[in-house]
């Protein structure tokens, strides 16, 4: 039988936890009678009354008891424990557009882990189906408010939504986002568009059907479908093109005018590789009104535009001489390039900005975050990138150290001669690294 409770790895000396005989290897089992399954839970239920009393389990199989009186610390804000991490729930649809099912056979194993846990789309804003989730699980999400959640949706008539996530059966979608709205969790939806599957009057249908859940559905973001060259054959999924893209943000902005008009929120937001694909401006800050699903780039590059001015403007010295190449994916190639353009103009830098085609995964995949090692190198192969290479900061795992086909920054250095660095995530992180060069 799995163990119960959670294990607890720490304890902070001279802290609450400490102060009532807790000890590292003993397993926290009830906070005032309430299982405590995760560190959601511990945290929640330590936080919801004036007094906390604790039941665990030592290794010897010993049953413990300790009380925290939390009404009587006026700074109480830790008990001073660290936990085990919860194990994640793993995914159970086979969606057609799984990007997972689409790496190819060389990509690592953790490349091929698929989550569907609601507490990741609290804590981090992974986005769920929702098709796991029990109705004990509702109960607890309502009960400790873990709001907002992130849900693909990709489509509400329930017979094309189960085709979409490849299940046998339907879901009840839509009774679970009315029981969460009516008790006040908020959703922040997503729809991958996949021509000719769900797009059309699927997508209107989609969208409006959502739109009558709002305010308790805040906003839905529509990206389009990524597809590699080992995707799946026969499945009927195509990619967004240019033409495609300028026909639906046209659509989708009327869209946005009449909700506007009705309750001053757009509600809907397309991803920002549509005006990418499009060949049209990025939108005004405005228009993403609170950049809510900016993760899944919806206003990044808005984001990152002002980002880069405002830590631009703030550069006071010269960066005279300094001579290097930046490295980003095709998609992104026009934005980084007209900035790094008007920075050498302003500063007398000699940066220079390479297009790498995406080889690992596929030429229809453009994001800089999906380049490999190999993909860099071979942007810059036959080309002087001067002094330096940058290459993007998205495009690393495991804290800035691991690309997709497990080539670090040590290995590109030694392939290229040549010092290469991480750009960060942000355009001030980028700034700081040039300051060290």
């Amino acid at each position: 039988m799995p163990e119960t409770g959670i294990k607890i790895l720490e304890i902070v000396p001279g802290s609450a936890a400490d102060k009532i005989g807790l000890a590292p290897g003993d397993r926290l089992l009830t906070i005032n009678g309430h299982e405590i399954t995760d560190e959601l839970a511990l945290r929640f239920y330590l936080h919801s009354e004036e007094t906390a009393v604790l039941c665990w389990r030592r290794a010897s199989g010993t049953i413990r008891r300790g009380k925290i009186n939390i009404a009587e610390t006026a700074d109480f804000v830790d008990p001073g424990v660290v936990v085990e991490d919860f194990p994640t729930r793993r995914c159970s649809n086979a969606c057609v557009f799984c990007f997972v099912d689409q790496l190819p056979p060389e990509a690592r194993p953790e490349l091929r882990v698929k989550d569907d846990d609601y507490r990741l789309s609290f804590l981090y804003g992974n986005y769920v189906t929702l098709t796991n989730v029990t109705e004990k699980d509702i109960s607890r999400i309502i009960e400790q408010r873990l709001s907002p959640l992130y849900v693909s949706v990709h489509a509400t008539d329930p017979e094309l939504r189960a085709r979409i996530l490849g299940r046998k059966k339907t879901d009840n979608l839509e009774k679970k986002l009315a029981r969460l709205r009516r008790n006040g969790i908020r959703i922040h939806a997503q729809i991958v568009l996949m021509p000719g599957i769900n797009d059309g009057g699927q997508l209107e249908k989609t969208v409006m059907d959502l739109y009558r859940f709002y305010p308790g559905v805040e906003s839905v973001a529509i990206v389009p479908v990524g597809l590699s060259d080992y995707a799946p054959r026969g499945n009927g999924l195509r990619p967004v093109t240019g033409a495609y893209s300028r026909a639906f943000i046209r659509r989708v902005n009327k869209w946005r005018q009449s909700f506007i008009a009705r309750s001053q929120s757009a509600f809907v937001f397309p991803a920002d590789e549509f005006y990418l694909l499009a060949g049209e401006s990025i939108p005004e800050r405005d228009y993403y009104e609170d950049f809510a699903q900016i993760e899944d780039g919806v206003g990044m590059v808005r984001h990152f535009l002002e980002d880069f001015a405002a830590a631009s403007a703030r550069r006071r010295k010269p960066l005279t001489g300094l001579r290097g190449t930046l490295v980003t994916g095709r998609l992104f190639f026009p934005v980084l390039e007209r900035c790094i353009e008007e920075l050498n103009r302003r500063t007398g830098a000699k940066l220079m900005v390479r297009a790498a085609e995406n080889r690992f995964l596929g030429k229809r995949v453009t994001v800089a975050g999906l380049l490999s090692g190999e993909d860099i190198l071979a942007a810059l192969r036959g080309n002087d990138a001067g002094g330096f290479v940058v290459i993007p900061g998205e495009a690393l795992a495991f804290g800035n150290r691991l690309l997709l086909d497990n080539l670090t920054l040590n290995d590109l250095s030694r392939k290229l001669g040549l010092p290469v660095y991480s750009g960060g995530r942000n355009a001030g992180e980028f700034f700081k690294m040039l300051a060290k060069i």
